[in-house]
This record gives structure tokens, C-alpha cells and sequence, in this order.
């Protein structure tokens, strides 16, 4: 048996063994740690690359590729923002043409603000989010075609032919006789404009499309309410309310009771017992129209059927057009034949730049002006009854 100091002396010396193999297994793992360290960072820097292009690309992307490529198609556009000087001329069609546009002031860069930066990355939606517009709608509901004149005239009978009767054999037949009228619709127009810098046009490059986009709206919502209730004084349109028969309410009966759908098939009968063509559409607000539909019977039950079906909106077989554009509390009843009436387009919509405005080209500023002309022709009046839902029967 080894004596008690031998063995351990051969004890420290193990021990001193396992610390110098401990020490170099842990600076080996340090190492590997560093190297692994450094992979980490180098990909850490790819990937925030990687984001930065990504950003870039996404702040970059054009909303409302549609009007965008009408301007990068534009030669006088580009010569405008090539040249800083002169003015464009734009024609938009289709779906160009039905936004909304609500700035009064000058568009620049101070207006529309400048993001903060800041060490973190931001997610960016591309694009304006519009505010709220209602569906213009009223324009569809009539017949439209171009004209090439500033006067529309046409010519309406102003005293019908009496009815024929029957005639003794060999005598002389009873003579007729008839009288026409000429009518003149003067073409008009209907515009709107904003100013914007060159500076902000540059740099905010969703700005341009959303202008392009939107100024139209105002334009073509002024027309929807001049469609409506024009009433032919200055450059106002001659409106279909204000030549529409009224409604007379001595259809009603104020013993038996009525309400605004009873209203709606009196109109209806008053234009057919008048011998004008049917009606194909009514246009009211949509307060009256939901109150129409969400009256029930006695049981519960909507007057005008079952709220699940998916059907377009009618009422005595006529399409239900409900918008802000015209009063609460009234309504138009009339026919989209071209007979009855018709929308002449002299110039359709279009957008232009111009530099050529007061001192604009000294102040580096743009104006964008929206317009079209367009005159309404409503040749048979009585085609159209107009009248309140409010008002008593006498």
C-alpha cells in the first residue's frame, strides 16, 4: 500500500490534469463561440439590407396603377414636369373618373407632413386612404351620348292632334291640325381646381395619382345634384326635379290611410293615367327608402319581403336609387327611356396642369383643374313626378 503523501501527490497531480484539459476545452469553446458570434452579426447586417430595400420598394410602389399610367403616358404631362414650365392636359374615362377630392389650400410638403425617423424599421401602407363618398349613381339611370355643339335644340309637339272619329260615307273627313314647339338646352360646364407644389409632386409621388384620381369626384358628384335639381338659372343645369310634373295628392285618400309606399304607386299611377311612358327607376334618400324598407304588418313580417335575399332594390318594378344627393323626404319617379330625356356629353372629363397661373411659375407651384361640359335635355316633363312625403292629401 502506497503511503498516504504519495497518493496524494498522485491526486493533485490528476486534478492539476483535468484543470489544464478544462481550461483548453474552454478556450476552444470560446473560440467556436466567437466564430458563431460573427456569423450571427453578419447575417443580422444582410437581413437589415434586406429591409432597407424592401422599404424602399414599398414606399416606392404607385397606388391606383390605372391614372399613373395614363400620366406616364401623357407627352405633355412629362413635358410639364421635364421642362417646370408650361401645361398638360389629361382625358380620364371609366373608372378615372368617380373619386373625391376635399382640399381647399395649396398642397405641400409642410402640409402634408414629414415622417420622423427613428432606429426602428415602420411597416408604411402605400397609398391615401379617401375619405368617405357616397356611390354616384343618378348618371347611369339616364341615356347619355357626345354632341359637338354648345346649343342642344329639339323639337316637341305643343298641341297634339285631336282623336279621330268615324266619318260618313262620301262626306268630307274632319280636318286635324297639330303645333310644335322648338326647345333649347345650352351645354355647361362643370369644373373645380387645386393648387400644389412642384416640390411635393416630386416627392410624394402617391400625391399624383390620388389628385388624378379624386379631383373628378367633385366634379361628377356637382353633376349628380345638378342632374337632380338644377334649376336653369346662370350656368346651372335644367334639372329633372325642376321639370318634373309635382305630385298630385289628391290621389291619396285621406280616410283609408296612407303611407310613402302608397305614395310611391300613386305617383306611378299618376304617370301612366297621364298616357307618359312607364317609369323604370325612383330616387329618394336613403333615409325614406329604409323606412319603406323596414315597415312590417301586424305579424311582424316586412311589407316588402324577406331581408335575406340579395335582390336588387325595386318598388312596384322600379329600381330604388338612394342617395344624399337628393332632400330628405323627397322623391323622383321617372323613365330612362331617351324619349323622356337624355345626357349630351360636349367634353368629357379631363384634368389639367398648368404653370400658367398668376405667379405660379415663379413660386415653383402647380394648378390641377378638373372639368367636363355636359347639358341635361328633358324633352317629356310629365314623364317625371316629383313631390314630398310629408305632404297631407288635400
Amino acid at each position: 500500500m502506497k503511503p498516504l503523501e504519495q497518493q496524494l501527490a498522485e491526486l493533485k497531480e490528476q486534478l492539476a490534469g483535468h484543470f489544464d484539459n478544462a481550461a483548453k476545452e474552454q478556450k476552444s469553446l470560446g473560440a467556436v463561440l466567437e466564430k458563431t458570434q460573427t456569423k450571427i452579426t453578419a447575417l443580422q447586417a444582410q437581413a437589415d439590407a434586406i429591409d432597407v430595400k424592401l422599404a424602399e420598394r414599398k414606399a416606392a410602389e404607385v397606388p391606383q396603377p390605372g391614372v399613373l399610367e395614363v400620366l406616364q403616358a401623357n407627352d405633355s404631362v412629362n413635358r410639364l414636369m421635364k421642362d417646370r414650365g408650361g401645361r398638360a392636359v389629361v382625358t380620364l374615362e371609366g373608372k378615372h373618373v368617380r373619386e373625391l377630392m376635399g382640399r381647399k389650400t395649396t398642397i405641400t410638403s409642410s402640409a402634408v407632413g414629414v415622417a420622423t425617423t427613428g432606429v426602428l424599421q415602420i411597416d408604411r401602407i402605400a397609398g391615401i386612404t379617401a375619405e368617405a363618398r357616397q356611390v354616384l349613381t343618378v348618371r347611369d339611370l339616364l341615356y347619355a351620348r357626345p354632341t359637338t355643339m354648345q346649343v342642344v335644340d329639339f323639337v316637341k309637339v305643343n298641341a297634339p292632334m285631336a282623336i279621330a272619329s268615324p266619318q260618313v260615307e262620301a262626306s268630307a273627313k274632319a280636318e286635324n291640325a297639330v303645333t310644335f314647339t322648338s326647345v333649347s338646352e345650352k351645354v355647361r360646364t362643370i369644373a373645380t381646381w387645386i393648387p400644389a407644389s412642384k416640390q411635393i409632386l416630386d416627392d410624394f409621388t402617391e400625391l399624383m395619382g390620388f389628385i388624378n384620381s379624386t379631383l373628378p369626384y367633385y366634379v361628377n358628384l356637382a353633376e349628380e345634384i345638378q342632374l337632380l335639381s338644377g334649376d336653369n338659372t346662370g350656368e346651372n343645369l335644367h334639372g329633372l326635379i325642376t321639370q318634373a310634373a309635382a305630385f298630385n295628392t289628391g290621389l291619396l285618400s285621406a280616410s283609408k290611410g296612407w303611407n310613402k309606399i302608397d305614395i310611391v304607386g300613386r305617383a306611378v299611377q299618376q304617370i301612366t293615367g297621364a298616357k307618359e311612358l312607364d317609369p323604370t327607376f325612383i330616387v329618394l334618400h336613403p333615409n325614406d327608402w329604409w323606412e319603406m324598407r323596414l315597415t312590417k304588418d301586424g305579424f311582424g313580417r316586412y311589407i316588402l319581403g324577406d331581408p335575406q335575399t340579395n335582390a336588387r332594390p325595386s318598388l312596384f318594378g322600379l329600381d330604388v336609387v338612394y342617395t344624399t344627393s337628393i332632400a330628405n323626404g323627397t322623391f323622383l319617379i321617372g323613365s330612362g327611356n331617351p324619349v323622356a330625356s337624355e345626357i349630351r356629353d360636349r367634353m368629357e372629363m379631363q384634368i389639367e396642369f398648368s404653370t400658367e397661373h398668376q405667379d405660379f411659375f415663379t413660386k415653383n407651384l402647380v394648378a390641377v383643374r378638373g372639368e367636363k361640359r355636359v347639358v341635361l335635355v328633358v324633352k317629356r316633363p310629365n314623364s317625371y313626378i316629383t313631390g314630398s312625403f310629408t305632404t297631407s292629401p288635400a
